[in-house]
């Protein structure tokens, strides 16, 4: 996330480019002149005229303007870049995985505990941490962000979002003199990532996340993305805003581990941690209430009896045929699309477990793909409901990610795919559930109505049905929050 002196070289040739075209066209009008007998250099200019010292002049301030603002902008790189790498969750460029193996494993066999520093009250700005994602300036980065239709790849973002998050958090915890403290951070949910607008290629982007709410070992960290303009500053509308909840624990023992307290400073911080507050309890709200605990509501159940009434209508006479498929409609159980793939130890991250951002964009890529073949279309993604990270994914693990078109709005051209990861456990012939992500798409042209037709699938229908819902109210929440 760096901007080398070749970019800057690069600046200077378009610069050089304007001013030699000014010169030719300076030139074309001095031949003209002297060709109708007339003294280029005696001629007066006109009072809107710009003469060539005057088109000079610019050129060179409009290029002293864009090298120290190159230099700014690299200056906050740097920064951003020093301050991931200070409190990364990722173990970084050259790290030996076998080395840090051998590490931990000397650690835990000669039991060298680090002593905790007291602990310190915490501003929402002391978490404060950013990064650049400058796409328009680093030509390499855009190389690697870029998707077959020229946009981003929203996968690639997710996985820096999850890194922005364990940064905001391990800053947190640090003690009054900055160092790290002996404890872990996990992942455990997240609230919400809302894509506003789409992300453009040419385009440089700052990511700003900070402690939004702390309880006794975990904090609610909200992330926002913004674009850069020309001048270097953020526009005030963010294009990406995301929620992440993080959970402490003792590095030594395994639990859980109290984290700095939160100091509010102002009505604004304290509005802040209210709103979060209210997010929390719609969260605790919705678990209580799972289908899995207790059965569909009396609107639900009308909900199903509806799209059961649909399946009737269109019913033929055949003996034995209960329902039949009704037009622009796709059974639910014939949406489903799956891959596996290994985990090596380039996904891992500083605790030794695999990146929970690496699974974030390996679940948004499957998605991404059974929403084409689903619309027979491009997908836009929406939004990424909340989900909890349920168990941690070792180095080596094989897994098996399944997606379904689990709901649809066909009259809003939005659907909703679940993705389930799977841990394939060999010797015993049988699988772990770790995660189930859901995303929300939008296409552009006609989406069909999923149709469950098991008891099973209508559990996944109504499952998705009330993500929909109740991602609605989280956005409007995290869009309180930016006001």
């Amino acid at each position: 996330m760096q901007i080398t002196a070749v970019k800057l070289n690069a600046l200077h040739q378009r610069a050089s480019s304007a001013r030699g075209i000014a010169m030719k066209m300076f030139s074309i009008v001095s031949d003209r002149r002297a060709k109708a007998g007339l003294k280029t250099t005696a001629a007066p200019p006109k009072p809107n005229e710009v003469t060539s010292e005057e088109t000079e002049a610019h050129l060179e301030q409009h290029q002293q303007k864009l090298e120290e603002e190159h230099k700014r902008m690299l200056e906050r790189y740097a920064e951003s870049q020093r301050l991931l790498d200070k409190y990364s969750v990722m173990p970084g460029k050259g790290a030996d995985y076998m080395a840090l193996l051998q590490r931990i494993t000397d650690e835990n066999a000669a039991d060298t505990r680090r002593p905790r520093q007291p602990l310190v009250l915490k501003k929402i700005s002391d978490s404060l941490t950013e990064a650049y994602l400058p796409f328009n300036d680093d030509l390499e980065l855009r190389e690697q962000y870029i998707n077959v239709y020229g946009g981003i790849r929203l996968g690639k973002v997710l996985e820096d979002l999850d890194r922005l998050a364990g940064a905001v958090a391990y800053k947190h915890a640090s003690d009054a003199n900055g160092d790290l403290a002996p404890v872990v951070f996990v992942t455990a949910a997240v609230d919400r990532i809302d894509l506003r607008s789409r992300l453009q290629p040419k385009c440089n982007y700052r990511l700003k996340g900070m402690v939004t709410f702390v309880g006794f070992s975990s904090m609610e960290i909200s992330i926002q993305m913004q674009a850069m303009s020309k001048a270097g500053r953020a526009e005030a509308e963010p294009n990406l805003v995301a929620r992440f909840t993080m959970v402490a624990r003792d590095k030594y023992t395994g639990k859980s581990a109290q984290i700095n307290p939160l100091l509010l400073a102002d009505e604004t911080e304290r509005r802040l941690v209210k709103l979060s507050e209210q997010i929390k309890e719609n969260k605790k709200a919705s678990a209580g209430s799972t289908l899995q605990k207790h059965p569909p509501n009396a609107e639900e159940r009308r909900v199903i009896h509806r799209l059961w009434l649909d399946t009737k209508q269109v019913q033929n006479n055949a003996y034995g045929q209960h329902a039949s498929l009704p037009p622009d409609s796709v059974w639910l159980h014939d949406t489903t699309m799956s891959s596996t793939t290994v985990c090596f130890p380039e996904s891992r991250n500083v605790h030794q477990k695999v990146f929970g951002g690496f699974l974030m964009r390996l679940a948004h890529e499957l998605s991404f793909a059974n929403g084409s073949v689903f619309t027979k279309s491009r997908p836009y993604y929406e939004a990424l409901h909340d989900f909890s990270f349920a168990k941690p994914v070792n180095i080596g693990s094989i897994l098996k990610f399944t997606s379904q078109v689990v709901y649809s709005e066909p009259e809003h051209r939005t659907f909703q795919i679940a993705v389930t990861t799977d841990v394939i456990d060999i010797p015993t012939d049988s699988t772990e559930r770790t995660n189930t992500f859901y995303f929300n798409f939008s296409s552009p042209d006609i989406v069909p109505r999923v149709v469950p037709r098991s008891y099973e699938d209508m559990m996944k229908y109504l499952e998705g049905r009330r993500r929909a819902q109740a991602g609605k109210i989280i956005s409007k929440l995290q869009s309180a929050m930016q006001k």
